[in-house]
C-alpha cells in the first residue's frame, strides 16, 4: 500500500525568527521581510523533509486503502493458538500503522468508510497508540482488532494526527542549534544566489547544511500500512 500522506495545519512558528535571519544575512532594512520569511519557511521544509522529521507541532492526515489486517478473518489471532504469545513479534508488526514524520504528539481520530459508505470514527478506546517509538505505531487495544469492511475503497481509511519532534515552537522550543544553524545556511545561500545556476563554482563548505542536518536524521528504511 503506497504512503498517502498530507499537510492539514502547518506550524505555528518557525524555528529561525526573521529577525535571526536578518543578522545572520547582515541584512537592516525591511524591503526584503517578506522574501526572507519565505526563505525560512522552504529552509525549514528543506530540512524537515531532509530529516525525515516535523519540528514544530503540525496536524498530518494518512491516508490508507484499508485496515492491515493478519490472516484471520477477524484480523487478530487468539493468543492459545499462537506458539510464542506474547513474543509473536511478526503477528504486532503486521498490523501496526506507523506514523510519518516523527515525534507524534497525539492521535485526533481514525475514521473509515464501512460498507453503506458511511464514515465512521473509532473510539480511541479500542486502539493503542505507541508515541514513544519513531515513527510512533497504532494497533488494536486489548480485546478488539481493526474493522475489516469488506470493500476495497482507496483512501477510505484517515488517520489525522498532530507531529512535532520539539515542542509547538511558541511555548515549547528544543529545537537543536544544528538545525537552526542548517537553516540559516540555507536561508543565505538562497538569498544570495537568486538564480537556478550560476557561473561560479560552489562547493559544500565543511561541516556545512547536510552535516549538520545528520545530527537530527531519522534513518527511515519503510514505513507499513
Amino acid at each position: 500500500m503506497p504512503l498517502s500522506l498530507q499537510l492539514v495545519t502547518p506550524p505555528a512558528a518557525e524555528p529561525v525568527s526573521l529577525s535571526l535571519a536578518k543578522q545572520h544575512l547582515r541584512v537592516d532594512f525591511s524591503d526584503d521581510d517578506v522574501l526572507i520569511a519565505a526563505l525560512i519557511t522552504a529552509a525549514r521544509q528543506y530540512c524537515e523533509k531532509y530529516t525525515h522529521r516535523a519540528f514544530f507541532n503540525q496536524t498530518w492526515l494518512r491516508t490508507l486503502d484499508y485496515f492491515p489486517l493478519w490472516y484471520n478473518p477477524d484480523g487478530t489471532v487468539n493468543p492459545r493458538y499462537r506458539s510464542d504469545w506474547p513474543y509473536y513479534a511478526d503477528f504486532w508488526g503486521r498490523i501496526a500503522i506507523d506514523l510519518p514524520r516523527p515525534r507524534t504528539v497525539s492521535v485526533t481520530s481514525i475514521t473509515y468508510v464501512d460498507p453503506t459508505g458511511t464514515t465512521q470514527t473509532l473510539d480511541p478506546s479500542t486502539y493503542v497508540v505507541d508515541t514513544t517509538s519513531m515513527p510512533a505505531r497504532i494497533v488494536p487495544a486489548k480485546g478488539f482488532y481493526w474493522p475489516s469492511v469488506n470493500v476495497y475503497q482507496p483512501g477510505g481509511v484517515k488517520i489525522t494526527y498532530v507531529a512535532g519532534s520539539y515542542g509547538d515552537g511558541v511555548d515549547v522550543n528544543t529545537c537543536p542549534q544544528t538545525i537552526v544553524m542548517a537553516m540559516l545556511l540555507l536561508i543565505a545561500h538562497w538569498y544570495e544566489h537568486r538564480e537556478g545556476s550560476s557561473e561560479l563554482n560552489l562547493k559544500n563548505i565543511p561541516l556545512g547544511v547536510q552535516a549538520l542536518l545528520d545530527t537530527e536524521k531519522l534513518q527511515v528504511f519503510e514505513y507499513r500500512p
